[in-house]
């Protein structure tokens, strides 16, 4: 090492080699680390030291100082949200796509960093100059194919990872000796490392403002993970504080795309340390990739069926206890010793370190770092939302908003230089401009050098005025630590943003603009909304043509998204036309045929083209609701209960049934069956459990089933009185799924049409549409909105289909939040609705083999409100009989030939 042959995170490989007896030799011990040149070299190297053939047993000591042990989980996670673009090429085909740096671009200077086989550089962009920190692979290392191609795929993903907690990437390209690079802003080195351990830094960084840089850093990752990309290295030296303020969580080297990841072989660690040295070297090396002390417990374990984004807010977790106390939760003498404690030592409470430690980030902390992944923050943003919780507490928030004032005060006048002096730049850069213009390449100095005295000046108005730029970011982003929220720093943030967006724009630097126009939309308070919404371009067709289509405008009143603004498009075939992005519902009407409804998300600078079939009421049926087929936004709610994970998935055309099915309707039934089979009926019959007095439902005296008065009992019988007939009005309950699917095949016998369950995508795109809403009508909840356990003053119960107006979904679909969760078809992704369908119905006590499972959707009278999100599932056996448990069916449609 001290002779720079090695970097510390070879010692961890060589120190496996020695443990698990798998060298004997020095050339053995090093082999794959050293070049073949240095092997050669190594038995005069160690001559020179002094040092013995068994001199690999002489590294054990360092192993005590090592500070990077690498765990590489590579444990494909399922998240939601927008992923990172995956589909990366390799470093041979990169390397011809790449913009040829050539050999005049970059000037490079100072070494910045090296570590693992990259290096970073200092270096000055001429073609537009700007100071840019250019990374490179060290010489030889791009001959490893492997190297190079997780190079390319950590610049791409960087580059993708557009956050203002992130270190932005510039450029990517090849050096002209073939070295592969990418650049990026050049941030000063100071880490949050620096500050807690340097005294005199820890005095200008109270916990109020180490708090305010976690939050930052917390929202950061979250993006990361939304985008399905992990850190896996998280720890202070790489939270990065820039010269003036700025937040950064950098070195992404160690990043995974988790929806590419690769299970590797798992190593589980004895806390005893005995089985450890059995391992097989091949196994060590190819699993570790982390920092000790850092790396989650189930990621030590090799417990892959747990690993996931978890393992970063583990990390996550011991920097939070580092700022809160000052130490390491997992400190221990050797490497092995911090890995094992991690696996087995519950840290202290910071409050027993620091007894000023809030209670409610010790909470968070020691949340963060259970052993059990469940347990801990299921997201970043949860860990961020917590965080912001302490900064906003009642007792500090109108200090914290003054101070947050002052800064935007000071801030001001930084802004305004800044204002001032970009002005001056442009007359600087114009009026040298004018000067040199005609002045020929050959001509002397004495004839350049008025104007180049004039791009000398303007380049040290630039650098002013970045002074300047700094000074108010780093003023407003401190506003924002004490006060996320206030205007003035937001506003005075996207105004700066804005101007530089606008230059780069001019400047051609297309990846500027997009990062400063990121930065923009993230602190905009709605001045420049409508600079950055392009417009979006509709298509519309119809079977048959000639429906004319309205426009509605999805707006938001009073927590509602309601349907304005109507806009009448013409007939279809429509062509082209440009709309505002938004979400919006469209109405197509024809003579003879039913109108359709059809929401649809709207993204800016998009061209949808939309085709849709247009059916008559008796192709449709009484009491169903038509769902024209297409694309729709599922699952991706991380509130929900058990969500799919979030996509956009074509749905075909399908009609369903308005109103879940009534006690009306399922009497129908029963009474059918009960002319065939007494005890059939019986046992389809509502109740509680097979073969008890249980039942909801009774034969009426005069013949025929009926629901029993005292499904509803006290003030709700009081509002929905028996005599009124309410009860026939009722949602079934204490339905099974067998039950639900034997109704099914009642209705297709008696009314000629095929009937079934609905899938879990149909029912969930017949609930929250196409944009992706968290409920039928929005995204806000309110009890008064659907029937759930808070909705009445009194002890919630069944209610008549239809009491609650606004559950309504943008198809017209009624009841889909509350009132009772409902059985669908399938089990998505696991069995399809004819694989459910051929199932044996069993009983409880059938044997050995469990019942199968199914799904339910919807919340119910007796659900919280996380129950009645759209994308909540619920899982059950299929023979489970419930409250609160009903259904309801759908038809498949499709447009016949000729039509």
């Amino acid at each position: 090492m001290a002779r720079g042959l090695i970097e510390p995170n070879a010692l961890w490989d060589m120190a496996c080699r020695w443990t698990l007896g798998g060298a004997s030799t020095p050339q053995e011990l090093f082999e794959g680390i050293l070049t073949p040149e240095q092997l050669a070299a190594l038995p005069e190297l160690l001559a020179q030291e002094g040092r013995s053939p068994p001199a690999a047993r002489a590294l054990a000591p360092q192993l005590d100082d090592l500070d990077a042990l690498r765990f590489d989980t590579q444990r494909e996670i399922d998240l939601p949200g927008e992923e990172v673009v995956a589909d990366f090429p390799t470093l041979a085909t990169s390397a011809t796509r790449a913009v040829n740096a050539g050999g005049s671009r970059y000037e490079v200077g100072e070494a910045l960093g090296a570590g693992g086989a990259g290096k970073v550089v200092k270096a000055r962009d001429r073609e537009i100059g700007r100071v840019v920190a250019l990374k490179t692979l060290k010489p030889g290392a791009e001959a490893d194919s492997a190297v190079g191609n997780r190079f390319l795929t950590e610049a791409r993903i960087t580059a993708q990872l557009e956050h203002p907690n992130i270190i932005p990437v510039y450029d990517l390209g090849t050096l002209p000796n073939g070295q592969p690079y990418y650049s990026m802003r050049v941030v000063k080195r100071q880490s949050l490392q620096n500050v807690l351990t340097n005294p005199e830094l820890r005095k200008q960084w109270p916990l109020v403002r180490l708090i305010g840089a976690f939050v930052q850093i917390s929202r950061a990752l979250a993006y990361a993970h939304r985008r399905g990309v992990a850190h896996r290295d998280i720890k202070p030296e790489n939270v990065l504080l820039g010269d003036y303020g700025e937040v950064y969580l950098g070195d992404w080297g160690n990043a995974k795309l988790l929806s590419r990841a690769e299970v590797s072989e798992p190593i589980a660690i004895d806390p005893s340390g005995q089985d450890f040295g059995r391992k097989r070297h091949e196994a060590v090396a190819s699993a570790l990739s982390g920092t000790p002390g850092y790396i989650a417990p189930e990621q030590i374990r090799g417990d892959q069926k747990r690993i996931d984004h978890r393992a970063d807010i583990f990390a996550l977790g011991v920097v939070l206890y580092e700022i809160l106390t000052g130490e390491h939760p997992f400190d221990a003498p050797t490497v092995l010793a911090v890995i094992l404690a991690t696996q087995t030592r519950d840290p202290k409470p910071p409050r027993s370190i620091s007894p000023s430690c809030p209670l409610l980030l010790e909470d968070l902390c020691l949340a963060m770092l259970a052993k059990d992944p469940d347990q801990r923050p299921p997201t970043a943003d949860r860990v961020a939302a917590e965080a912001e919780a302490f900064l906003e507490g009642a007792k500090e928030r109108m200090r914290r908003r003054e101070e947050a004032i002052k800064l935007c005060e000071l801030a001001k006048a930084p802004l305004e230089r800044d204002r001032r002096l970009d002005s001056e730049r442009e007359r600087l850069v114009e009026e040298a401009r004018r000067l040199l213009k005609d002045v020929k390449e050959y001509e002397p100095i004495e004839r350049k050098r008025a104007g180049w005295q004039l791009e000398d000046r303007a380049a040290g108005v630039e650098r002013e005025q970045a002074r300047a730029a700094a000074e108010a970011i780093d003023l407003y982003t401190k506003a924002l630590a004490y006060d996320p929220d206030l205007v003035e720093a937001r506003a005075g943030l996207a105004d700066l943003y804005w101007s530089r967006a606008v230059r780069a724009d001019q400047e051609h630097q297309h990846a500027a603009r997009i990062y400063h126009e990121a930065l923009v939309a993230e602190f905009d308070v709605g001045r420049y909304a409508a600079l950055l919404t392009a417009d979006a371009v509709l298509s519309v067709d119809s079977s048959p043509s000639g429906a004319s289509v309205l426009a509605y405008r999805y707006v938001e009143k009073d927590r509602i998204l309601v349907a304005s603004d109507e806009r009448a498009l013409g007939r279809t075939p429509l062509r082209e036309v440009h709309l505002k992005p938004g979400s919006y519902l469209f109405v197509l009407k024809r003579a003879g045929y039913r109108d359709v409804r059809y929401p649809l998300l709207l993204k800016r600078g998009t061209h949808h083209r939309v085709e849709v079939n247009l059916y008559t009421d008796a192709e449709i049926g009484e009491g169903f609701v038509y769902i024209p087929g297409g694309t729709f936004i599922a699952g991706g709610d991380a509130q929900a209960y058990d969500p799919l994970r979030r996509a956009e998935l074509h749905v075909p055309d399908v009609a369903i049934a308005k109103f879940p099915v009534t006690f009306r309707e399922y009497c129908e039934f029963l009474n059918e069956l009960e002319l065939r089979d007494l005890d059939l009926a019986l046992k389809r019959a509502p109740h509680g459990t097979r073969g008890s007095e249980g039942y909801v439902a009774r034969p009426a005296s005069g013949g025929g089933w009926e629901p029993l008065p005292t499904v509803v009992e006290g003030d709700a019988q009081k509002r929905f009185p028996a005599e009124e007939g309410h009860l026939w009005n009722l949602p079934v309950i204490l339905i099974d799924w067998f039950d639900a699917v034997a109704y099914c095949r009642f209705r297709s016998e008696r009314d000629g049409i095929e009937v079934r369950l609905p899938t879990e995508l149909e029912w969930e795109k017949a609930s929250r549409g196409t944009d992706g809403r968290f409920y039928p009508w929005g995204d806000h909840f309110d009890p008064t909105f659907c029937l759930m356990r808070s909705s009445r003053p009194f002890l919630a119960q069944p209610e008549p289909v239809g009491t609650f107006p606004i559950d309504t979904s943008p198809y017209g679909v009624r009841d889909m939040a509350g009132g009772v969760r409902e059985w669908v078809a399938d089990v998505n992704g696991e069995k399809s609705w004819v694989e459910t369908s051929r199932e044996i119905e069993s009983t409880a006590d059938a044997g050995s083999d469990a019942p199968p499972w199914r799904i339910a959707r919807s919340g119910s009278w007796a659900a919280d409100s996380q129950q009645c999100r759209s994308a909540s599932r619920t899982r059950f056996f299929g023979i489970t009989r419930a409250l609160n448990l009903s259904f309801r069916i759908a038809k498949p449609l499709s447009r016949g030939p000729g039509r």
